[in-house]
Protein backbone atom coordinates (compact mmCIF):
# COMPACT_ATOMS: atom_id res chain seq x y z
CA UNK A 1 0.00 0.00 0.00
CA UNK A 2 1.55 3.29 -1.10
CA UNK A 3 -0.88 5.62 0.70
CA UNK A 4 0.24 6.26 4.29
CA UNK A 5 -3.24 6.71 5.77
CA UNK A 6 -4.60 3.55 4.10
CA UNK A 7 -1.54 1.57 5.19
CA UNK A 8 -1.90 2.76 8.78
CA UNK A 9 -5.61 1.96 8.93
CA UNK A 10 -5.13 -1.50 7.42
CA UNK A 11 -2.16 -2.14 9.71
CA UNK A 12 -4.17 -1.19 12.80
CA UNK A 13 -7.03 -3.48 11.77
CA UNK A 14 -4.63 -6.37 11.17
CA UNK A 15 -2.83 -5.84 14.49
CA UNK A 16 -6.18 -5.94 16.32
CA UNK A 17 -6.63 -9.35 14.68
CA UNK A 18 -3.23 -10.46 16.09
CA UNK A 19 -1.56 -10.41 12.66
CA UNK A 20 2.01 -9.25 12.25
CA UNK A 21 2.58 -7.07 9.22
CA UNK A 22 5.32 -5.66 7.05
CA UNK A 23 4.55 -2.78 4.72
CA UNK A 24 5.94 -2.37 1.24
CA UNK A 25 5.15 1.02 -0.24
CA UNK A 26 5.52 -0.26 -3.80
CA UNK A 27 5.88 -3.48 -5.75
CA UNK A 28 9.67 -3.29 -5.99
CA UNK A 29 9.98 -3.03 -2.22
CA UNK A 30 7.62 -6.02 -1.87
CA UNK A 31 9.83 -8.06 -4.22
CA UNK A 32 12.96 -7.09 -2.31
CA UNK A 33 11.37 -8.06 1.00
CA UNK A 34 10.25 -11.42 -0.37
CA UNK A 35 13.63 -12.14 -2.00
CA UNK A 36 15.28 -11.69 1.39
CA UNK A 37 12.65 -13.54 3.42
CA UNK A 38 12.89 -16.97 4.97
CA UNK A 39 10.67 -19.71 3.52
CA UNK A 40 7.29 -19.59 5.26
CA UNK A 41 7.96 -16.16 6.78
CA UNK A 42 4.82 -14.74 5.19
CA UNK A 43 1.40 -16.42 5.19
CA UNK A 44 -0.43 -13.94 2.99
CA UNK A 45 0.24 -10.94 0.76
CA UNK A 46 -2.22 -8.06 0.50
CA UNK A 47 -1.27 -6.28 -2.73
CA UNK A 48 -2.48 -2.86 -3.81
CA UNK A 49 -2.77 -2.75 -7.59
CA UNK A 50 -1.73 0.84 -8.23
CA UNK A 51 1.55 1.97 -6.66
CA UNK A 52 4.53 4.00 -7.83
CA UNK A 53 7.81 2.42 -9.05
CA UNK A 54 6.22 -1.00 -9.70
CA UNK A 55 2.50 -1.69 -9.52
CA UNK A 56 0.90 -4.69 -7.86
CA UNK A 57 0.11 -6.38 -11.17
CA UNK A 58 3.76 -6.51 -12.23
CA UNK A 59 4.95 -7.37 -8.72
CA UNK A 60 2.54 -10.31 -8.49
CA UNK A 61 3.60 -11.59 -11.90
CA UNK A 62 7.26 -11.52 -10.78
CA UNK A 63 6.47 -13.11 -7.41
CA UNK A 64 4.83 -16.02 -9.21
CA UNK A 65 7.22 -16.36 -12.17
CA UNK A 66 10.65 -15.27 -10.94
CA UNK A 67 10.48 -15.95 -7.22
CA UNK A 68 8.42 -19.12 -7.84
CA UNK A 69 6.20 -18.33 -4.84
CA UNK A 70 3.17 -20.15 -6.15
CA UNK A 71 1.65 -21.29 -2.85
CA UNK A 72 1.42 -18.01 -0.95
CA UNK A 73 -1.99 -16.35 -1.35
CA UNK A 74 -1.80 -12.90 -2.94
CA UNK A 75 -4.95 -10.86 -2.50
CA UNK A 76 -5.59 -7.86 -4.76
CA UNK A 77 -6.84 -4.73 -3.03
CA UNK A 78 -7.96 -1.92 -5.28
CA UNK A 79 -10.22 1.04 -5.67
CA UNK A 80 -10.13 0.51 -9.42
CA UNK A 81 -13.51 0.28 -11.14
CA UNK A 82 -12.59 -1.29 -14.51
CA UNK A 83 -14.89 -4.17 -15.41
CA UNK A 84 -12.06 -6.46 -16.51
CA UNK A 85 -9.68 -5.87 -13.60
CA UNK A 86 -10.77 -8.91 -11.59
CA UNK A 87 -10.20 -11.32 -14.49
CA UNK A 88 -6.88 -9.62 -15.27
CA UNK A 89 -5.80 -10.19 -11.67
CA UNK A 90 -6.79 -13.86 -11.79
CA UNK A 91 -4.80 -14.31 -15.00
CA UNK A 92 -1.67 -12.81 -13.47
CA UNK A 93 -1.74 -15.04 -10.40
CA UNK A 94 -3.72 -13.28 -7.70
CA UNK A 95 -5.55 -15.68 -5.40
CA UNK A 96 -8.47 -13.38 -4.65
CA UNK A 97 -9.72 -9.86 -5.31
CA UNK A 98 -11.22 -7.23 -3.00
CA UNK A 99 -12.41 -3.69 -3.60
CA UNK A 100 -11.30 -0.87 -1.32
CA UNK A 101 -12.31 0.30 1.12
CA UNK A 102 -12.34 -3.11 2.72
CA UNK A 103 -14.79 -3.22 5.66
CA UNK A 104 -13.38 -4.62 8.91
CA UNK A 105 -15.82 -7.56 8.85
CA UNK A 106 -14.70 -8.50 5.32
CA UNK A 107 -11.03 -8.21 6.31
CA UNK A 108 -11.65 -10.45 9.32
CA UNK A 109 -13.47 -13.01 7.15
CA UNK A 110 -10.68 -12.94 4.57
CA UNK A 111 -7.90 -13.44 7.13
CA UNK A 112 -9.76 -16.33 8.79
CA UNK A 113 -10.39 -17.97 5.41
CA UNK A 114 -6.76 -17.90 4.32
CA UNK A 115 -5.47 -18.86 7.76
CA UNK A 116 -7.78 -21.90 7.73
CA UNK A 117 -6.58 -22.85 4.24
CA UNK A 118 -2.96 -22.49 5.31
CA UNK A 119 -3.60 -24.63 8.37
CA UNK A 120 -5.43 -27.24 6.28
CA UNK A 121 -8.76 -26.64 7.97
CA UNK A 122 -11.98 -26.29 5.95
CA UNK A 123 -13.97 -23.09 6.21
CA UNK A 124 -17.70 -22.90 6.75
Amino acid sequence: EDTDICARLLGMQLKKMKCSTQRAENGQVALDILKNSMPGQFDLILMDLRMPVMDGLEATKLIREELKMIDIPILALTGEKRDDIQSECAGIGFTDFFAKPLPKAKLDEMIKKYKALRDGVGTS
